[in-house]
């Protein structure tokens, strides 16, 4: 009679993308236990791409582990999952929806704050033919910006660079300034704000979409997972606290919007699509390692929606200079 192999010695199968996207969903911890882990690559990897410096408030070089923030492979990643030249949800078709209240025109100068990959910046350009320019506090992200800009013919109309979120300031007056989630990280909001609030023209514009804190919601497991997983250490404001900051800098709100079912729906079609691109190609493991992760951010931002987070648009005015 042949001797039965133990588990221990018979070989175990790794499990598909497929089944790691749909243990996410439940819940399950299979990409540890597949020996994907976070230090391998991806999102927290050593790509050369990613090797510009220390980390800090400023550059955001690192991640919380101490890896690059942004490398050549995650970008590769990010725009397969939202879009050439955008790193989260919304891709060039949504942008005229999102910015549709500031009423871009030719004759206007913007700022897009958290600019990522520039897709926004250029679109707005494109668009509406105004004159954006793109800030982006992530180095490697702004030079890939950058290069995207100037391969489309916009280095002058729709720029992207370097900025510090963190001790934020600009010297020249702009009628508009765009951001879309890129302010839940900053520490210094007030200092941010009030950078904001200087950059604006008379009658200027801000309009920026971010996570916001819902103390309506019992935060539990999903929200604590989100906070401590995030590569960039959040610090989540409250709807109450942006209206009283923006209140407290004489800005006019005249829009505040939960928009957290629109970016749930972006999101999930996002992956879904992904996964079936998934099922036709091959990737090496650097590739493989850096969709897991990714995936595994946007998962637990979306569990996060429903436990104490929440996604805002903010639309307000700065007044006209008294004479």
């Amino acid at each position: 009679m042949a001797a039965t192999r133990s588990s221990e010695d018979m070989a175990v199968t790794p499990p598909t993308l497929k089944q790691r996207f749909l243990a996410w969903w439940e819940g399950y911890d299979i990409i540890r236990r597949a020996g994907l882990h976070e230090g391998d690559g991806g999102a927290g990897g050593t790509d050369s791409a990613g090797s510009a410096g220390p980390g800090g408030a400023g550059g955001r070089h690192l991640n919380r582990s101490g890896k690059p923030l942004w490398t050549a492979t995650r970008i590769e990643v990010v725009e397969k999952i939202w879009g050439p030249g955008f790193c989260t949800p919304g891709s060039e078709e949504f942008i005229p929806t999102l910015v549709k209240p500031l009423g871009l025109n030719p004759a206007m100068s913007a700022l897009d704050i958290g600019a990522g990959l520039g897709g926004a910046t250029r679109a707005m350009a494109q668009q509406y033919g105004a004159w954006v320019t793109g800030l982006e506090p992530n180095p490697v992200l702004a030079e890939a910006g950058a290069f995207r800009s100037q391969k489309a013919g916009l280095a002058r109309q729709a720029p992207v660079m370097t900025c510090d979120l963190e001790n934020f300031g600009w010297s020249k007056r702009v009628d508009a300034i765009f951001a879309k989630e890129a302010f839940f990280a900053v520490r210094n909001k007030d200092g941010l704000i009030d950078g904001i609030e200087m950059a604006l023209k008379p009658r200027g514009q801000l309009l920026f979409t971010d996570y916001v804190l819902d103390h309506s919601q019992l935060r539990g497991r999903d929200y604590d997972g989100w906070l401590q997983a995030e590569p960039v250490e959040p610090h989540p404001w409250t709807v109450e606290q942006y209206a009283a900051a923006l209140a407290q800098r004489n800005l006019d709100i005249r829009i505040t919007e939960d928009n957290s079912d629109t970016q749930r729906s972006l999101i999930l079609n996002a992956i879904q699509t992904l996964v079936k691109h998934l099922e036709t190609v091959s990737m090496d493991r650097d590739t493989k390692i850096a969709v897991v992760q990714e995936v595994e951010m946007w998962a637990r931002r979306v569990a996060a929606l429903s436990a104490g987070l929440r996604y805002y648009r903010f639309y307000a005015l700065k007044p006209a200079e008294l004479e």
